[in-house]
């Protein structure tokens, strides 16, 4: 899985290309981890290259939604397959996330 993040300001972008399984999730993990949270107040996903989602990506998700909502911050997920998409509404992240497909 390649992770691609771009922030400017107050705002970050980050691209994600491969299956979010278990490994795939810890790296997204990883990756918020360098982020200065407290300063993102807004985060779009782009899934493009996203063909699955587990249960370890949606939960670190979650975490990561968490730590950005403390300050205000939402969370944009753009781009998904149809099958993505509707794996992320069936499980209501649509209540919390905005979510876009292709």
């Amino acid at each position: 899985m390649e992770i691609t993040i771009n922030q400017n300001d107050d705002a970050v972008r980050i691209s994600v290309k491969g299956s979010i399984d278990e490994q795939g999730a810890e790296k997204l993990k990883a990756s918020f981890k360098s982020l200065n949270l407290k300063k993102i107040s807004q985060a779009v996903f782009d899934f493009a290259g996203v063909d699955y989602i587990g249960s370890a990506g949606i939960g670190k998700l979650l975490l990561f939604y968490k730590d950005i909502a403390l300050t205000g911050g939402t969370i944009h997920i753009e781009n998904t397959s149809p099958v993505v998409y509707e794996l992320l509404t069936v499980v209501k992240l649509d209540t919390i996330f905005t979510i876009k497909r292709i």
